[in-house]
C-alpha cells in the first residue's frame, strides 16, 4: 500500500515543483519550443518537462531506494539522455551524435547494469530462441529504437507522457506479478513522476496558461527507462528465475512500436533516411482526418492500455507465445496497410464524419 500511494505521490509532488520552477527559468534562459512548418502549435512553450521528470525519479530512488544496485546505470542512462536531449532542445544535435549517445547509454544498460537479452522465448512454438553472443547486440539494437520509438511519439499534448504512463504501469504490474519489488517500485516512481508532468501538459482546468512540453530530453529518458523493465523482466535471471515471455512485452509497447516499424518500413520502401522527422505517423494522419488532438490522445493512450490488457491477460490465461506474437505481427501489418493506404482511408473517414455530422445537424433542425 506504501508503494502505491506515498511513492507515486511524492514523485507527482516533485515532478510538479519542477515544472513550477523549471518553466520561468526555461522562459528566460530560451529553452522554448517555437512554431515552425512541422510544429503547429500556438505561441513558445518550455521544454521544462523531462528535467522535472528526471529530477523526480532521482529523487524517489534515493529516497525509497534501500539500495540502488544495478539501477545506479538506469540513473546514470537517464541522466546522461535527459543531458543530451536538453543540449538538443536548446541549440540542436546532429542525429549521429544522438545516436551516439544513444549507443553509450545502452552500453551501460548492458555492461554496467548488466541487463541484457539472453532468450527471446519460443515464438514459433519450437523451442525456445536461446540468443547467446547475439543477446547484447540486439539489446542495443532495441534500446535505440524503443528511445527513438519514443521521441517519435512526441507530437502532441499528453502523447508520450500518456503513452509512458500506461508502459509503465503494466511494467510495475508485471513486475509485482514476478516478486521483483526494487522493479516494481521504480516503475511505481516514474508513474507518479510522469502524472506530475502531464498535469502542466495535457489539458485540464488546472494547467491555465502554465503549460509545457516533454522535450527531448524527457522523451529520450523515457524511453530508455521503458525498455530497461522490458528487457529485465522478461529475462528470468533477474526475476528469481521466473520471467514475463517477451512477446508479452510487444503488446505492452503497443502502438509504440507498431508506428515505428510502419513508419520505418514506409520510409525505407521510399528509399528515405528511416529516422528522419516528418508529419507520416499515426497522430498526424488523425489530424488529416479532422479528429482533435485532445480526443486522438485518448483514443491512441487508451488502445495503447487496451493492447497491453490483451498481452497480459494472454499470458495470463496461457495464450501461447506463438499465438500472441502472430497476433501483435498481424496487427502491425494491418496499420502498415492503412498507413501505406493513409489518402483512401481519410477519404472515406471524410465522408463518414461528414455524414454523421449531418446526421447530428438534421436530429437538432427536427
Amino acid at each position: 500500500m506504501f508503494d502505491f500511494f506515498w511513492v507515486p505521490a511524492f514523485t507527482f509532488l516533485v515532478s510538479a515543483l519542477g515544472v513550477l520552477l523549471l518553466r520561468p527559468v526555461a522562459m528566460v534562459g530560451g529553452l522554448l519550443d517555437r512554431p515552425d512548418n512541422r510544429k503547429r502549435h500556438q505561441g513558445a512553450v518550455p521544454l521544462v518537462g523531462g528535467i522535472a521528470v528526471t529530477l523526480a525519479v532521482w529523487a524517489g530512488c534515493l529516497l525509497f531506494m534501500r539500495d540502488q544496485g544495478y539501477y545506479v546505470a538506469l540513473l546514470g542512462g537517464l541522466t546522461l539522455l535527459a543531458l543530451v536531449g536538453l543540449i538538443d532542445d536548446m541549440q540542436g544535435m546532429s542525429p549521429v551524435a544522438k545516436l551516439a549517445a544513444q549507443l553509450f547509454a545502452a552500453i551501460l544498460m548492458t555492461s554496467w547494469g548488466g541487463v541484457y537479452l539472453t532468450s527471446l522465448g519460443d515464438i514459433f512454438a519450437r523451442r525456445e530462441i536461446v540468443l547467446a553472443d547475439w543477446g547484447i547486440p540486439l539489446t542495443l539494437f532495441a534500446v535505440v529504437s524503443v528511445i527513438n520509438a519514443m521521441n517519435m511519439c512526441d507530437g502532441l499534448d499528453g502523447l508520450a507522457g500518456g503513452l509512458s504512463f500506461i508502459m509503465f504501469a503494466w511494467l510495475a504490474y508485471l513486475a509485482g506479478e514476478l516478486g521483483n519489488a526494487a522493479a516494481q517500485r521504480v516503475c511505481v516512481i516514474f508513474c507518479g513522476a510522469i502524472l506530475g508532468f502531464l498535469l502542466f501538459n495535457m489539458r485540464n482546468p488546472l494547467r491555465g496558461k502554465l503549460r509545457v512540453f516533454l522535450g527531448d530530453a524527457g522523451s529520450l529518458m523515457l524511453g530508455y527507462g521503458v525498455v530497461w523493465f522490458a528487457v529485465e523482466l522478461s529475462q528470468s535471471r533477474y526475476n528469481y528465475g521466473h520471467h514475463v515471455p517477451p512477446v508479452v512485452m510487444l503488446w505492452v509497447f503497443g502502438f509504440v512500436l507498431i508506428d515505428l516499424l510502419t513508419v520505418v518500413i514506409r520510409r525505407a520502401l521510399k528509399r528515405r533516411n528511416p529516422l528522419s522527422a516528418d508529419r507520416t505517423h499515426l497522430h498526424h494522419v488523425l489530424l488529416r482526418l479532422g479528429v482533435g488532438p485532445d480526443a486522438i490522445v485518448w483514443v491512441i493512450v487508451i488502445s495503447n492500455a487496451l493492447l497491453g490488457l490483451i498481452g497480459v491477460y494472454g499470458w495470463k490465461s496461457g495464450v501461447s507465445e506463438q499465438t500472441l506474437f502472430l497476433g501483435f505481427l498481424g496487427l502491425t501489418l494491418a496499420h502498415l496497410w492503412v498507413m501505406r493506404n493513409a489518402w483512401r482511408c481519410l477519404r472515406v473517414g471524410r465522408r463518414l464524419i461528414s455524414r454523421v455530422r449531418q446526421g447530428r445537424t438534421a436530429k437538432v433542425d427536427r
